[in-house]
């Protein structure tokens, strides 16, 4: 899907394929990774988004990332430093509507400043240009503040989605 590229008032949103295809840029995106993929900030991510530990793990993680789903970058535009990443994974319905599952991370260093709110408003609007599509976002139980974020951009918990340890929220584009 080639419409979540994307700006807004603080950020910008852009795929990291690009990054990804050049080794020199790569490697600064690994080093500026290794400050943003703290415990901290993954503690509340499904083990497949865990790092897996060892000199290689940044690397791994990447290309774990990159075979399974489309990655943006979310870059401040006022420093140009990395404060998040947006992972959207593209599916479908038995209907055959596109469904659009999404997750997201912030560097610690970049809570509470209003920008997974911002990013996820910039999302919807993106999105809300191509439709029929569903967005979908899995919560752990225990992160209250990233569920009040998809609440505060309109997404709705759906129970009947949702397990044990995790709460979805979905967004309809109709």
């Amino acid at each position: 899907m080639a419409c979540c590229c994307f700006t807004t008032q603080h950020l910008s949103v852009f795929s990291w394929r690009d990054v990804l295809a050049d080794h020199v840029r790569r490697a600064s995106l690994e080093v500026e990774l290794r400050g943003v993929l703290t415990p901290e900030v993954l503690e509340h991510l499904p083990p497949s988004l865990q790092l897996q530990g060892g000199k290689g793990s940044i690397s791994d993680w990447i290309d774990a990332r990159f075979e399974e789903s489309d990655v943006h970058i979310i870059e401040s535009l006022h420093t140009s430093d990395i404060v998040g990443l947006l992972i959207l994974a593209e599916g479908a319905d038995a209907l055959g509507q596109t469904v659009l599952h999404i997750g997201y991370l912030f560097a610690q260093h970049a809570w509470g400043q209003g920008y997974a709110s911002e990013m996820l408003l910039g999302l919807c609007s993106a999105v809300g240009q191509i439709r029929p599509v569903r967005l979908v976002g899995g919560v752990d139980k225990h992160n209250i503040a990233s569920a009040r974020v998809l609440q505060k951009a309109g997404f709705e918990l759906k129970q009947e989605l949702s397990t044990a340890d995790t709460d979805m929220y979905v967004r309809e584009f109709p």
